[in-house]
């Protein structure tokens, strides 16, 4: 009775691992997946540059009526604007006398905004060297794989230091396909629109002029509105295989099976 019951019990667990080796097999044929659709974390739209006079007038009121520090005014406003760009790699060009990379084109625009505080007039010496700030932004971007490419020049005052000549550095946006929005600030007799405008122009960009604290918040809101940064893009969808698993499950379960077909042979 004993040896009967072993052996119906033993043949079930063949019928059972049979139809476990069938049903893997079939599971594994139908192959099974598993899908998760996501947005990607950065669209490549735009790369931006900020160029930012540092100059010593920038420590002045943008007139007699309106004392208010440009350079304090700009401070606030270029964190307003970093906080808007999410889906832009921005960089960061401070000038003076000379020219200096503050922080180059980056995603971590939190970085960024904890380093504008920072930011004194005077860091880059006393007079403004246009320029040179111009072409260090150009040479920022030049490697740059994104669709478009932009830089923002805001100034004071006039070129009056520097090595490159403005010719140079309207040659290195052009050759990079660096389109340049200028912003003069404060008082016009104060810097050079005639020039700003060209530079401007030459790259398919635009010359703003900013004489007070809300036209300067007005015209980054412009610059914000032309170069939108959001990049539309089509969700990723990640699929994963599962077909293995029944297949291992098919695998081991004629395993089991021939294991207890060979011991009922004996």
């Amino acid at each position: 009775y004993r040896s009967n019951r072993e052996s119906c019990k033993k043949t079930s667990l063949m019928q059972a691992f049979k139809w476990m080796v069938w049903s893997g097999l079939v599971a594994a044929l139908a192959s099974p997946v598993m899908t998760k659709t996501f947005m990607p974390t950065h669209a490549m739209g735009r790369d931006m540059v900020l160029v930012i006079d540092a100059s010593r007038s920038m420590d002045e009121g943008f007139s007699i009526v309106e004392n208010q520090n440009k350079f304090d005014t700009l401070k606030k406003i270029l964190e307003n604007f970093i906080a808007k760009r999410k889906h832009d790699r921005l960089g960061l060009v401070v000038f003076g006398e000379f020219a200096y990379i503050a922080s180059p084109v980056t995603f971590d625009h939190d970085i960024l905004k904890a380093m504008v505080p920072h930011l004194e007039v005077g860091m880059a010496g006393e007079r403004t060297a246009v320029y040179d700030a111009v072409a260090m932004a150009a040479n920022l971007l030049k490697n740059s794989e994104a669709k478009t490419k932009v830089a923002v020049l805001l100034t004071d005052g006039r070129n009056t230091a520097g090595k490159v000549p403005l010719q140079a550095a309207r040659k290195f946006l052009q050759q990079y396909g660096i389109r340049l929005h200028t912003i003069g600030v404060g008082q016009s007799h104060d810097y050079d629109p005639l020039t700003l405008k060209a530079l401007a122009e030459s790259t398919g960009g635009k010359f703003f002029s900013a004489a007070d604290p809300k036209i300067l918040e007005d015209v980054y809101e412009t610059i914000d509105k032309l170069e939108p940064s959001e990049v539309k893009q089509a969700p990723v969808i990640d699929t994963t295989y599962l077909y293995s698993y029944p297949l291992f499950i098919a695998a081991m379960s004629l395993l089991a099976y021939l294991f207890l077909l060979n011991r009922s042979e004996i």
